[in-house]
């Protein structure tokens, strides 16, 4: 539930004429001074941050008992990535926090012309009495203040279709990311193929399907890396072609790739190269046998898989399946999925999301290896670990759930999933055009329509346009 929205659009030669008085620069916070200066932009930057405190403040002045001062306490500050994020004093988040505001969402973007923020202060919802589960609206370009919701979140359609970023009309393959999927034996020569398959249907520009030559299929949209393989799996002597591989690609690793000590050798070695990545299937067997750390990971295991990594038995995993998949994200350091009724998506700083989608029908061969290439996938389009990881949960089971009413849960198999991505996808277009569509934003932003249109037009505008985050 959407507490407050301001808008704020700001004209940059006007704002140039403001900022050149007296006195005017420093009334601005030390962080965004000094971000103003290292951008090489600094007119621009403080007019990104004089607006988001326009936009914070009409946001939010409804909900204060006194209103006065809170303009300049708002300060716009930069995260480690860049993005932008709302810096508030202790009092004033504890005041929001009291009366219900659980996330302040920021979104800033610009032309040549002017300058636009978005602040929406969004609350939570209650539910079965001391369980509370934020409802977060996080629409594209926008980032999360949290201030002390419930830190396990249901992922629903509202949700799922926020995360969907527009599609830049100049974009080619390359925008939308590399994927290299490194799997497959003489046993399991199909599972790599259905991630690669899935790799694409959601969304990657290009994949890479790295087998050993024995089984490297011939399909027409993948590109084919075939390596040398004994006794029909990999070993380590593929290892300096893949890591030569891997620089600028998101590498899914595991599906039927072997159990055999080479191979687990071998996956070892690749989790620990540096940049994210998907670990799953034989991937996850490896770590747990070679006990290793990975690096940038998101890790798919099911309730035995899991408990392998934490050590334990299945049966201790599913007794209390937060717990164990909290665990093993701090413990690994890791984004982790754990697979099954009502899956699960945590990150190291115990941070969870619980999926609304899905159904026992996707309990089938190859469904987890289609999970993996969809993560795989919204990775390889830049999304952060977590939130690629949970939306491809969500975008998973929702094709499955496509894919049941029209073949019943008692007829399908994985590659149905695959066919039911753009129907999911559809689905979700439909639900996001209604979160975003005029009248919304007209009713909760005092009419200003005309400047969220401006907004979208501007994100998805290549010529001449840079946005601040």
């Amino acid at each position: 539930m959407v507490l407050g929205i301001g808008v704020d659009l700001i004209e940059k030669a006007r704002f140039a004429d403001w900022l050149s008085k007296p006195g005017v620069q420093s009334r601005f916070a030390a962080a965004e001074l000094t971000f103003a200066e290292k951008s090489g932009r600094a007119e621009e930057a403080l007019a990104a941050a004089f607006a988001a405190k326009e936009a914070f403040y009409k946001a939010a002045a409804h909900l204060l008992d006194d209103s006065r001062g809170i303009f300049w306490q708002a300060e716009l500050w930069r995260d480690a990535s860049g993005r932008p994020e709302i810096h508030l004093p202790e009092s004033l988040r504890a005041e929001l926090s009291a009366r219900g505001v659980n996330d302040v969402l920021v979104s800033l973007t610009h032309d040549r012309e002017q300058v636009c923020c978005v602040i929406l202060l969004v609350c939570d919802n209650q539910a079965s009495g001391a369980r509370r589960t934020l409802t977060e609206l996080t629409p594209p370009g926008f980032t999360p203040l949290h201030l002390g919701a419930d830190d396990l979140v249901e992922i629903t359609a509202e949700l799922a279709a926020c995360w969907l970023p527009p599609r830049l009309r100049c974009a080619y393959k390359g925008t939308f990311g590399h994927v290299l999927v490194v799997g497959g034996s003489s046993n399991y020569p199909g599972a790599p193929q259905m991630t690669a398959l899935a790799a694409l249907k959601a969304g990657a520009g290009l994949v890479t399907l790295a087998v050993p030559e024995s089984i490297a299929p011939p399909v027409a949209e993948v590109i084919s890396q075939q390596l040398a393989a004994r006794n029909g799996y990999l070993d380590m002597g593929s290892f300096p072609v893949l890591q030569a591989l891997f620089p600028g690609k998101i590498p899914v690793i595991g599906m039927g790739l072997s159990r055999a000590a080479e191979t687990v050798e071998l996956a070892a070695g690749l989790a620990v190269l540096p940049g994210a990545k998907v670990i799953d299937a034989d991937g996850l067997y490896a770590l747990a046998a070679a006990g290793i750390m990975p690096t940038q990971a998101v890790l798919t295991p099911h309730s035995g898989e899991m408990a392998r990594l934490l050590g334990i038995t299945p049966a201790e995993v599913e007794n209390d399946r937060l717990i164990a998949v909290r665990q093993a994200a701090a413990r690994f350091n890791a984004v982790v999925v754990l697979k099954g009724h009502r899956t699960l998506v945590a990150a190291p700083d115990g941070r969870c999301y619980v999926n609304s989608s899905g159904n026992p029908g996707m309990a089938t061969g190859g469904s987890g290896d289609v999970l993996a290439g969809i993560i795989g996938a919204w990775l390889a389009q830049g999304i952060d670990l977590f939130r690629a990881a949970a939306f491809g949960v969500y975008l998973h089971g929702l094709a499955g759930d496509l894919a049941a009413q029209e073949l019943t849960e008692y007829a399908m198999s994985a590659t149905d999933i695959i066919s039911f991505l753009p129907a999911a996808y559809k689905q979700l277009l439909v639900v996001r055009n209604s979160i975003f569509s005029a009248g919304n934003v007209a009713k909760e932003g005092n009419g200003r329509a005309e400047n969220k249109k401006r907004l979208e037009n501007d994100r998805v505008c290549c010529a001449g346009s840079t946005s601040l985050d």
